[in-house]
């Protein structure tokens, strides 16, 4: 029975994430669709924060990894390379975001695509820092 609970807990959080990221997502692109500017300006304002969470998630988890002994690092060393991995390809993603407006094809729907992609990726990224960190400290 504990086993159920703990398994709708975290189907409700990652319900939650999801639908939170969804209504983020839907309300900037509708108040930004018809003004070009300013949904450059919203991807690239979008683009720092995320590159700004990347940088701390990132930190706070090697941080982390400096105190745990060198056998659990052993250990778990697959999965901490590739968060740190994924947390690269994170950074590069946002990036790109400011090199958007030099492709000589700038579709909007491109943008549109960008923008709920980077967004999306924002969110696994918090999930998967979560899962690190309950690995770092031995709470599974």
């Amino acid at each position: 029975m504990n086993k159920v609970k703990m398994y709708l807990q975290k189907v409700a959080v990652l319900v939650t994430g999801v639908f939170v990221t969804l209504i983020i997502i839907v309300g900037s692109l509708t108040g930004t669709y018809n003004n070009q500017s300013l949904f450059s300006e919203l991807m690239k304002e979008t683009a720092k924060l995320n590159l700004s969470i990347g940088i701390g998630l990132g930190a706070l988890v090697i941080t982390c990894l400096t105190v745990q002994n060198k056998t659990d690092i052993k250990v778990n060393k697959e999965r901490y390379y590739g968060y740190i991995g994924a947390m690269f390809y994170f950074i590069l993603l946002n990036i790109g975001v400011f090199y958007l407006a030099y492709f000589p094809l700038n579709f909007k729907g491109l943008q549109i695509f960008y923008y709920i992609l980077t967004l999306s990726v924002n969110a696994l990224l918090l999930f998967s820092t979560v899962h690190v960190l309950k690995l770092i400290f031995n709470k599974k």
